[in-house]
């Protein structure tokens, strides 16, 4: 079949990809002005790119000049095209802070989740930004919907619907996880359909997440009902993933035995690979650190096995025994280390 266009408010991709923003460093400027540049949405995450001494002391406003100096390189790299997006979690301390920031750069669209973005429209105003919540059920979704129309009178731009089999946080229950049959990608949109009629939205696109890794996955999730795909795990080995090579061959040599979920400091299961780390917090050890960011609401460092930020950012430097790494339940396909256009150059007609 013909991969469709996709269109969110008054932006349009030639194919029907988002890249997924993965923090920490590997969604940066150069993977979304590549993913750009190949006719995907290309997105920054907006968490861990600071100086790391620095952030220590002045976390909010390295934060601030980081997100925003990393904005402009991928508009530069870009080469004006567009759409260029950033990731925000709603589970930052400082969410207002980065949103506004990405506001103040003129970012074309704003994904968030993590948590339910009640408060997205009101930090973005009336800024020609598209909103696109993420959410993992109808009765979340309903929830974004009914106060954003009640309180901004403002409808989401798009919705991405992870499923129970996506990489890094998860949106459900241990139960839910351990039966993915019961709330996957066709029975949750189907659920969001039924919600966003019911408001008489029902003409927004819809993004399935989860499980994407070629072509014949993303046509799959077209004939499901979805107008389009985020890719996460299958871009994280691209040449232009911000990771270390040394953290990227971590993926490629994985295997779908080496996958489990653990409780993050974020306060949500999440999806990771068997690493040294995970190995040592899977037995009970609690890992030494002392919380010099203050990065996350939702994070209780007293009780915590470990530190989420130290943990991302030994990803991104190669540090494989005390890395964390967030993995979809498709790692099998991570085969090598590869440049983006690769995969885009399967999507041509």
């Amino acid at each position: 079949m013909k991969l469709p266009s996709l269109k969110i408010r008054n932006l349009e991709s030639k194919y029907p990809v988002i890249q997924a923003g993965m923090g920490v460093r590997i969604g940066m400027a150069e993977l979304a002005a590549a993913t750009i540049r190949e006719g995907g949405y290309g997105t920054i995450a907006s968490v861990g790119i600071g100086d790391i001494e620095r952030g220590k002391h002045h976390f909010v406003d390295e934060c601030n000049t980081n997100f925003a100096l990393e904005i402009r390189k991928a508009k530069e790299l870009a080469q004006g095209r567009k759409p260029l997006g950033v990731n925000v979690m709603v589970a930052l301390s400082n969410y207002e802070e980065i949103i506004r920031t990405a506001v103040k750069e003129g970012v074309d669209y704003i994904i968030s989740g993590a948590g339910l973005p009640l408060p997205l429209p009101e930090y973005v105003g009336d800024a020609d930004i598209a909103l696109i919540p993420v959410i993992s059920s109808g009765r979340a979704f309903e929830v974004v919907v009914k106060t954003w129309l009640r309180k901004y009178n403002r409808k989401p731009d798009a919705v991405i619907i992870e499923g129970p089999k996506n990489g890094g946080h998860l949106g459900f229950t241990m139960d839910q996880i351990q039966h993915p049959e019961t709330c996957s990608l066709d029975l949750l949109l189907k659920d969001v359909k039924e919600v966003a009629e019911r408001y008489g939205i029902g003409d927004i696109p819809y993004i399935a997440a989860g499980e994407v890794a070629c072509r014949a996955d993303i046509e799959n999730a077209l004939k499901m009902g979805y107008n389009g795909v985020q890719i996460g795990t299958f871009f994280i080995t691209t040449e232009e993933a911000g990771i270390d090579r040394r953290s990227k061959e971590v993926f490629v040599n994985a295997k779908p035995e080496d996958i489990v979920v653990i409780k993050s400091p974020v306060g949500l299961p999440v999806r990771v690979l068997k690493t040294p780390l995970v190995q040592r917090v899977l037995t009970g050890g609690k890992e030494k650190f002392t919380c010099p960011y203050r990065c996350l609401r939702s994070c209780d460092p007293r009780k915590s096995l470990f530190c989420i930020a130290r943990a991302l950012l030994a990803t991104w430097s190669g540090d494989v025994e005390n890395g964390l790494y967030m993995t979809g339940c498709n790692i099998a396909s991570v085969k090598k280390i590869y440049p983006i256009k690769e995969f885009f150059d399967t999507l041509k007609d």
